[in-house]
């Protein structure tokens, strides 16, 4: 990974962490209860539960080792996107390579289908 690109996915993580902090402050714990009751935050978690669990699937994919794909997946859960983030770009070239194990994937979907 690139210099530039370490500076920016750090950058990126500071700024996550501390409007985490900020949005935690402002809300405490019993904020995610009201978040809850509400049915468009019901849907929200619903939603942000399937897009972990898909890109869960895309990391076990494209990681060659079980390991490691478990160490960029279980944060996921915890974090959010911003690890799902600094993954894609540290991954892009090879997400992006066509004789990579995504267009085995795909292959194998296309087969399918």
């Amino acid at each position: 990974m690139s210099q530039k690109l370490k500076l920016i996915v750090g950058f990126a993580l500071s700024v996550f962490l501390v409007a985490c902090v900020m949005a935690y402050l402002a809300v405490g714990l019993s904020g995610f209860d009201n978040v809850l009751a509400e049915p468009w935050g019901l849907v929200t978690i619903l939603d942000l539960v399937l897009g972990v669990v898909c890109m869960t699937a895309v990391i076990f994919t494209v990681e060659s080792d079980w390991k490691k794909a478990a160490m960029w997946s279980v944060p996921i859960y915890f974090l959010g996107n911003i690890v799902t983030a600094v993954w894609i770009l540290t991954r892009l070239d090879q997400i992006t390579d066509s004789k990579g194990p995504v267009d085995k994937s795909l292959q194998l979907f296309r087969d399918y289908v």
